[in-house]
């Protein structure tokens, strides 16, 4: 049986508009099949609701909650199995209650509408996939009743909630049609609860939106409508929990701020911070989830912050405030809401956390606190 990972799901569903909470996808393509071992691939869907497989035949299977038609089955109904969902399918995502697919190029979407959150010009959720008329699409980062996508030419568009202008088009309007937005030669979107942040392919990183808590590592908690570039660079990636950041820099650094009660800056104590601080150095990977923080050093996995569903993976439920050994080794992470999932060198898949709506992909609803093996049918 080959493995494979699957996103987390939140606590309580749906969340009222004012709800402070997010959830982001990064758009990964089809990796190359590599002799008789790979038969499908990973879909990153992190902070999402279900779980996305992408087979190498282009059939696309999901599992989990599905209670805003976001699987695009023509029904509500939440899976607990693996199931079909679409074929045909080049790449997929997800974001806050929404999936994506691409078919030639082109965007599909299905699922929960209210912010125009799927780019169809309404606000009708919808329970199967719609064609959004985006076209030539190379990335999509989601977040919370938000989605931006990287076209080919190299232009960013976004659409959704924008009530802190956190779709960087210079407002804080909502948008329910893809909008351009004024930054170009992106290599990375991360989107937070009600912030974007924004890595260059020349290493600077810019952000735009909520900043009470120091998010945006602007040195002030003023919010922006207007992307900023901040004094960092050299940057390689990036990543945003609900209300805080990670930087990893090419000398492997790991730098973080923001939101921080939950020990998830990893700087040994619980205060927010507006300025980027040292957290990890000798690193080569980086992630974030709601109040967590992780990263890979020489092969091995550490995390800190919460912690109440075990999704750290030290077999408890205590949180940290500085990062913590996980003693499992890692090749990639993925992290949920309240759960993290990780990929070992030899393919396999592990998860760990909260797991009521079965999106650890374990067959039960039973949450872990270690590790534990996920697998496809």
């Amino acid at each position: 049986m080959k493995k494979l990972a699957c996103a987390s799901l939140l606590l309580s569903i749906p969340f009222a508009a004012s709800a402070d909470f997010f959830y982001k996808f990064r758009f990964m393509p089809l990796p190359a099949v590599e002799a008789s071992e790979a038969s499908g691939s990973i879909v990153e869907c992190l902070f999402g609701f279900s779980s996305l497989y992408l087979k190498s035949d282009k059939t696309l299977w999901g599992v989990g909650l599905n209670g805003h038609g976001q699987l695009g089955l023509g029904h509500n109904t939440h899976q607990q199995n693996w199931i079909q969902i679409a074929e045909d399918v080049d790449s997929a995502g997800c974001s806050y209650l929404v999936t994506h697919i691409v078919k030639d190029g082109v965007l599909w979407s299905a699922g929960y509408n209210y912010y125009g959150n799927l780019g169809i010009g309404s606000t009708s959720n919808q329970n199967t996939f719609q064609n959004t008329g985006v076209t030539d699409v190379a990335s999509i980062e989601g977040g919370y009743n938000t989605n931006h996508i990287i076209k080919n030419n190299g232009t960013v568009w976004a659409v959704g909630k924008n009530n802190y202008g956190q779709l960087g088009i210079g407002n804080i309007s909502q948008q329910t049609s893809y909008r351009s937005v004024d930054i170009y030669n992106v290599k990375k979107v991360s989107s937070g609860s009600l912030s974007t942040r924004y890595l260059k392919n020349d290493g600077t990183m810019w952000s735009v939106g909520y900043n009470a808590y120091g998010q945006l590592g602007l040195t002030s908690g003023i919010n922006r409508t207007t992307i900023t570039q901040s004094a960092l660079s050299d940057v390689k990636d990036i990543a945003s929990g609900q209300n805080h950041a990670m930087v990893l820099k090419n000398d492997g650094t790991v730098l973080t701020v923001g939101y921080n009660v939950q020990g998830q800056l990893g700087n040994g104590n619980n205060t927010n911070q507006s300025i980027f601080q040292t957290a990890a150095t000798g690193t080569t990977a980086i992630a974030a989830s709601r109040f967590s923080s992780f990263f890979i050093k020489d092969g091995e996995l550490w995390g800190s912050g919460y912690n109440t569903y075990g999704q750290l993976g030290l077999g408890n439920i205590i949180d940290q405030n500085t990062f913590q050994n996980t003693g499992i080794t890692a090749s990639k992470m993925f992290a949920g809401n309240s759960h993290f999932l990780i990929e070992k060198a030899d393919n396999s898949v592990w998860g760990t956390g909260f797991n009521e709506y079965y999106q650890l992909g374990l067959g039960d609803n039973t949450n872990r606190s270690t590790f534990t093996e996920v697998t496809l049918p």
